[in-house]
């Protein structure tokens, strides 16, 4: 077991500094008047000795204290705090829900809202959920809690994913980390569950998927066997750079060396980002969202989401797309061509994304949801970012267990060997209309 000493900061050194200096003074005047009447000074010079070196040492101590003191502290992310969905505010009045897709006098309001709210996510939009139905056809609603005085004091975003391969269910939302309840209050987060479980029963749905960074208390069952990272940044990239382990630092220059360059934009690099990704999703034995995808979100999102590609000799060989809102900046989607992994592209990469949310004051930088215990939460924590267990609510009817749609299920093991021998363009092609199926 290690120990440490603790020294004493500078002003408990000066005043110990200052009670030797009268000691001197004490004794010297006592050594002067013992000669006057001619009495043996021996003993009280001997304490004068001990005394002066005494003074030296603690000055030397003193010098070195306040040259640490005049030092800048090493700046350190520390750990993030993750806002809790449902705030603390008094409950007056009745509240009521509408679907702002059917009242659409509140969609303006709504927005306003998620913006406002500590923790609303650019997935937490009306325009998320308008794309998620214009792109792969899933019915919709918008659940807005108003007050007595119509104000909006609440939302949840509902997308009903049904299909023969994979089921019939509700997500808030699909295809992205968050979603779930916003409220003020308990009241108003319980009224906006209970119309979704209220939808689940119209519709024969199977369940309702909630998916929160924050346990909220539903007493629904729940998943916790995913996580994201989230990295506080300071305001200059130096200090970010400094907090990286030398490894780290290695490892990015050595991407430098590699890479020709890294290039932020929109649609215009869509080409490139998708030749990268939809090869690497196949290469993952993932079905792999169409060009499409994409492009819409992109044009929804706006100045919101970038495109971000790296390129070696000249060819596109890294590429992600990146979201933010508020403070926060996300990476839904990163690959690389798996040949280049040992050449630090991907690090190189990420640092450049790192730098531009710092430029654009973004106060947290999200690395986006993984399985605990997977390569890629060791590869995240590298960078100093903090773990961030997600928490999804499952409001299922009576007697029915957590749905098991994850690459583990043994059922879909052969599917994704299958899928990682499968030529590219026929990924491609048959990717899509599968994937836009899966939560």
């Amino acid at each position: 077991m290690g120990s440490h000493r603790e020294f004493p900061d500078a002003g408990q050194l000066k005043a110990q500094l200052e009670r030797l200096r009268d000691r001197k003074g004490d004794l010297n005047r006592a050594i002067g008047a013992a000669k006057k009447t001619g009495a043996n000074t021996d003993e009280l010079i001997n304490k004068l000795k001990t005394v002066s070196s005494e003074i030296k040492e603690l000055q030397k101590t003193l010098k070195k204290q306040l040259t640490v003191d005049e030092q800048p502290k090493a700046w350190f992310p520390g750990t993030p705090d993750v806002p809790s969905p449902i705030l603390d505010n008094p409950v007056a009045g009745e509240v009521r829900i509408v679907d702002a897709f059917a009242c659409r006098e509140f969609l303006a309001a709504a927005n306003a809202y998620v913006r406002a709210h500590p923790a609303g996510s650019i997935w937490h939009s009306t325009g998320t959920t308008r794309f998620i139905e214009a792109t792969s056809g899933h019915q919709t609603r918008y659940l807005c809690a108003l007050d007595e005085n119509n104000r909006v004091i609440g939302v949840l975003p509902l997308v009903r994913m049904k299909s023969r391969l994979f089921g019939d269910f509700i997500v808030s939302v699909p295809y992205f980390n968050y979603g779930g309840v916003l409220a003020n209050h308990r009241k108003a987060a319980d009224l906006l569950a209970n119309n979704a479980v209220s939808w689940r029963d119209e519709t024969g749905a199977a369940h309702v998927e909630l998916r929160h960074a924050f346990d909220i208390g539903f007493k629904f069952p729940k998943r916790t066997d995913k996580l994201t990272f989230w990295l506080p940044l300071p305001e200059a990239k130096e200090d970010l750079w400094n907090s990286f382990r030398p490894k780290v630092r290695a490892q990015i220059r050595r991407g430098e060396r590699e890479a020709d360059e890294v290039v932020f934009g929109g649609e215009e690099l869509l080409s490139q980002f998708y030749q990268v990704f939809a090869r690497n999703m196949r290469d993952l034995g993932t079905p792999v969202y169409g060009k499409e995808f994409f492009s819409n979100l992109l044009r929804e999102l706006g100045s919101g989401a970038s495109l971000v590609v790296v390129k070696k000799n000249g060819r596109p060989v890294g590429c992600a797309f990146i979201a933010g809102q508020g403070g926060r900046l996300e990476i839904p989607w990163a690959s690389t061509i798996r040949e280049e992994n040992y050449t630090g592209i991907n690090m190189l990469m990420y640092w450049r994304i790192l730098e531009y949310a710092i430029q654009n004051k973004y106060q947290i930088f999200d690395f986006g949801r993984c399985s605990r215990g997977a390569g890629t939460s060791r590869f995240k924590r590298q960078w100093g970012a903090s773990e961030i267990p997600l928490f999804w609510d499952y409001a299922l009817p009576e007697g029915k267990n957590l749905p098991e749609l994850n690459p583990d299920n043994p059922k879909f093991r052969l599917l994704i060997a299958i899928w990682k021998r499968m030529p590219v363009w026929m990924s491609r092609l048959i990717g899509p209309g599968i994937v836009k199926n899966l939560p």
